[in-house]
Parts: C-alpha cells; structure tokens; sequence
C-alpha cells in the first residue's frame, strides 16, 4: 500500500485547517465556559451533599472528555453534504483512492490539528486551573491509543450518518443530532458513572459510551488491567459493528448517486 497519497491527504487537510484558527480559538474558548460552568453547578452539589467519588474525581471526568471531544469528534457530514450539493462528490470517486479512505485520512489531518490547538491546552488548563492529576506514562499510552479508537468509531459513525446527505442534501441537521446525541450518551456531558443502575444498563449497551467514557476511564485510573483490555475489545467490536454498517449506507448511497446522474 502506497502511503504517500494518505498522508498528502492529512497533511493538506492539517494545512487546511490552520487556515481556521479562530474556528480552534473559539472552540477552545467554548470547552473553557464549559468546564467554568460545570465547575460552579458541580461545586454547589458537592457543597450539598455527596458526590461520588468527590469533585475532583467528577471534574477530571469531564476534563477529560473534553480533551477526548475536542480529539477526536469530527464533522464529517460537512465535508459530505458539501461536497453532494455542489455535485463534486463525483469528483471524490475519481481519486485513486476509496471515498471512505480519502475522507477518514482527511479527518485526521483535523484531528492532530485539533488536538494540538484544543485537546492538549484544555488538558493543560485542568492541570493548572483544576488540580486535575495527570494519568502515569503507561495509562497515558493507553489513553491515547483508547481516544484513537475513539477517533475511527466516531468517524465510522459520522461517515454512515453523512450518507444521508445523498436524500436529505442537508448536513447540518444530521450532524447535530449526531453530536447531541452523542454528547448525551457518551460521558462528554456528565460522568456516566454517577447514573443509576437501571439506566447505566441503557446506555452500557450503546455504542456511544465507547466514544469517551472508554478512553476517560482510563485516564481517570476507574480502568486498569484487564478492565484495560476489555474497552479496547468493546472498542474494537463497535468499531467493526459501524464498519459494516458504514459500507451498507455508502452501497445504497450511490445507487442514489446513480439516479441523480442518470
């Protein structure tokens, strides 16, 4: 496999995306009022009552979401619905590379960018700002490579969403239903650890938790040894679950790409 047409791709996407820095600017602005916010709601409940685990557990939980979100969430039914509505998405499929592989290479150009603009300051803030302590190198390791499996599972699930494009030729609502639903249920909003059993089972068997929890638990230290392991496989087996179902999606999307041209 020829890799120097992949990394072109990435690289030209990273290049792109240093053209949009108050885009990361302001993104990072928003995470901070996020943690600012959830801080002050958060240190009243503490100061009522209980929590579990304590305030610092609970903002490092969402510190470190944070840094997960801002790594490794996309917009991928932008780069789709673009691409559909001005008709260029033909365009795509002359590459000598597959649509699926020319998009996810690009996503991970944004995803370094972002990463080094949002993810890592954001982490840096909580250290500072928070107290938030910092995982050994070891479960660094493991976090980064959890928040990488992350990445493909978010984007697997962006790519079969952005589909859609081809009947609704509108994106935007697509991807914002994605991300709230994602942000929901998977541990970016509110510690999931904190949810009831009854309701835990809900959102156990869902693939969002994958997204973030997995990778926060590591970085928290709730996850350790074998418990390890286990996210990478419950990573890995929704990541094969959305492969699969991103393949069907982008079969019946070119039979409607098929109509249109003809």
């Amino acid at each position: 496999m020829n890799m120097k047409k992949y990394y072109a791709v990435a690289r030209n996407a990273f290049k792109q995306a240093t053209a949009y820095r108050l885009d990361a600017v302001t993104t990072f602005l928003s995470s901070v009022i996020f943690l600012t916010l959830y801080y002050a709601v958060w240190s009243a409940i503490d100061a009522s009552g209980d929590i579990q685990g304590g305030l610092q557990q609970v903002m490092t939980y969402l510190v470190a979401g944070q840094i997960v979100s801002n790594a490794a969430f996309l917009q991928t039914e932008q780069f789709i619905g673009y691409r559909v509505r001005k008709g260029t998405i033909v365009n795509e499929l002359k590459r000598p590379l597959g649509l699926m592989s020319h998009v996810y290479f690009h996503e991970l150009g944004w995803v370094v960018f972002n990463t080094l603009t949002k993810a890592l300051p954001i982490a840096a803030l909580g250290v500072v700002f928070l107290n938030i302590p910092l995982p050994g190198l070891v479960n660094t390791a493991y976090f980064a490579l959890s928040t990488f499996l992350a990445f493909n599972l978010v984007f697997l699930l962006a790519y079969a969403n952005s589909m859609l494009v081809f009947w609704t030729k509108v994106d935007w609502s697509l991807r914002m239903t994605r991300n709230t639903v994602t942000n929901l249920f998977s541990g970016v909003l509110f510690p999931l650890y904190l949810l009831p059993a009854g309701l835990s089972d809900i959102f156990n068997v869902l693939p969002f938790r994958a997204m973030a929890d997995a990778p926060i638990q590591i970085f928290t230290g709730q996850a350790s040894g074998i418990q390890v392991l286990e996210i990478f496989g419950l990573q890995l087996f929704w990541i094969v679950i959305m492969f699969i179902l991103a393949h069907l999606m982008w079969r019946k999307a070119k039979t409607r790409l098929t109509v249109q041209g003809g």
